[in-house]
């Protein structure tokens, strides 16, 4: 995401989620949003799909010899 979403807009996410929080415990939601977003912004994008470890393992290679 590159625009920070509105807390009407967070609070509409968590509706669309699922959540139906009673009205106090939407200042903690929003919050925590923010951390959310804190930590996925740090996460690297733009990675080929062969940097990624499922995609290069074989689980054969761990079988116990002789099967």
């Amino acid at each position: 995401m590159t625009t920070t979403p509105t807390q009407d807009e967070i609070v509409l996410l968590a509706r669309q989620a699922g959540l139906d929080l009673p009205a106090e415990y939407l200042p903690d939601l929003i919050e925590a949003y923010g951390h959310v977003r804190r930590m996925i912004e740090r996460i690297p994008a733009g990675r080929p799909h062969g940097d990624e470890p499922a995609h290069v393992f074989v689980p054969a290679k761990f079988m116990p010899v002789g099967e």
